[in-house]
């Protein structure tokens, strides 16, 4: 109304200073006046439709804390995700294999081949927030490919199918951060070995070295990761069934005995160099023998220091045994021992490189002393990562290997291209 008033009295003053206007001037301002009410009466109408919508704003501001509230169609799916079991994977074939050498001083080989390894499929459930079960049913391919010590280098013309339950266990988080996995797994003995880190680096690992580094048992497994100012110390404390190589007796599910495998694994991490270095040790002890009698230890010592893209590590390991039988009747401690030493790098994100060398004595039988075989083994392999999780891998392994006390021996040259995806 005051803009109104105003309005009129400026055109009351024109007109009054304008009284020798004609009449037709005097009817131009009377249009004009009554246009500007016009448009001053919808002035006013917005102003009030704006002071209702300012009394409204602390409503739409509550309706839209509210909508926030709620959980996001993301979440809403990852919560009806979560009540459902994952299936993953990890397949492993390849494009090319051939090894080319000498068995006793006689030249062989095996045949140029494409095929497929392993497969694994891993099923998870999360049973609850604290409780989760996994299952991983392995499919091999068994062919007969790597050569032994006492062997031929050979290929077999067929191939058979072996289903296997190589994992199976359940994982708990317990209060204090600490985490508990019973069931059938692969207890850390030798970590690069136990958590599969290998698998996207090599194609085979090497001849000799998994013998010494491969454990695979039932039991429980406690592990906690211990954060300081300076360093972090993961650590697991395992109780397992055990493993004999080599012997008659498959105690991965069940066990011979009464006695139980004891192992400490610790991994102390440390920022050093513009590096990060880790300390890698483990060491167990049990029994083997049906009866329970006869001493079984294994302790392994090894360091990874990784500084931008390149890592060393290296690592010793020993298996003891006592009194393993001999063919002709007696028994004689034995043990496998060995180490490697490794370097990898990275020319970028999507390719790799490693040089691994290992040299491992393992125990073999005989009629009357235990033998050596000693096989010394370097492996280069390239990584080419087509995807985050599947890499392309070429590979060429050369294995210098004997018995002793014998005339056995082996030497050869494996060339293969294989694919590694995990899914």
């Amino acid at each position: 109304m005051k803009l109104k008033t105003a309005l009129i009295a400026t055109v009351a003053f024109m007109f009054l200073s304008g009284v020798m206007a004609g009449a037709d001037q005097l009817s131009d301002l009377k249009t004009q006046v009554e246009s500007l009410e016009q448009k001053v009466e919808g002035l006013e109408s917005k102003q009030k439709e704006q002071d209702l919508t300012l009394e409204k704003v602390p409503e739409i501001v509550e309706s839209v804390e509210g909508l926030r509230s709620q959980p996001s169609a993301r979440e809403v799916v990852s919560q009806a995700m979560g009540n459902q079991a994952t299936i993953g994977g990890h397949f492993k074939f390849y494009l090319a294999d051939q090894a080319r050498g000498d068995v006793n001083d006689q030249s062989q080989h095996n045949s140029f081949s494409m095929g497929i390894s392993e497969l694994w499929l891993y099923v998870n459930k999360s049973v609850t927030d604290w409780l989760q079960i996994t299952v991983a049913p392995e499919i091999a391919v068994m062919a007969e490919a790597t050569p032994s010590l006492g062997g031929e280098i050979t290929r077999s013309n067929s191939s058979s199918m072996d289903v296997d339950l190589d994992e199976a266990f359940m994982t708990v988080r317990l209060p204090g951060m600490f985490e508990l996995k019973v069931g059938a797994f692969y207890p850390l003995f030798c970590e690069e070995y136990a958590t599969k880190s290998w698998w996207h680096e090599q194609y085979h690992n090497n001849n000799g070295l998994v013998t010494l580094q491969a454990m695979q048992s039932t039991g429980l497994e406690l592990y906690r990761n211990f954060d300081f100012e300076n360093f972090s110390l993961p650590m697991s404390f395992s109780l397992v069934n055990g493993e004999s190589r080599g012997l008659d007796q498959d105690s991965r599910f069940t066990d011979n005995n009464s006695a139980k495998t004891a192992m400490l694994h610790l991994a102390p991490e440390f920022f050093v160099a513009e590096g990060r270095l880790r300390m890698l040790g483990s060491a167990g002890y049990g029994r083997w023998d049906n009866e329970g009698d006869y001493d079984a230890y294994q302790w392994a010592a090894g360091f990874e220091y990784t500084r931008s893209s390149l890592s060393l590590s290296s690592e010793y390991l020993l298996r003891w045994r006592e009194a393993l039988p001999l063919t002709g009747g007696g028994t004689e401690d034995g043990e496998d021992k060995g180490w490697y030493a490794k370097v990898k790098y990275s020319y970028n994100t999507k390719v790799r490189f490693v040089l691994k060398y290992s040299d491992v004595d393992l125990w073999a039988t005989s009629t009357s002393a235990l033998l050596t075989d000693n096989y010394k083994t370097v492996s280069l392999a390239g990584g080419w990562w087509v995807t985050d999780s599947s890499t392309i891998i070429p590979q060429i392994e050369y294995v210098d290997a004997e018995r002793s006390n014998s005339q056995i021996t082996l030497k050869y040259t494996r060339y293969t291209l294989g694919w590694r995806t995990t899914f």
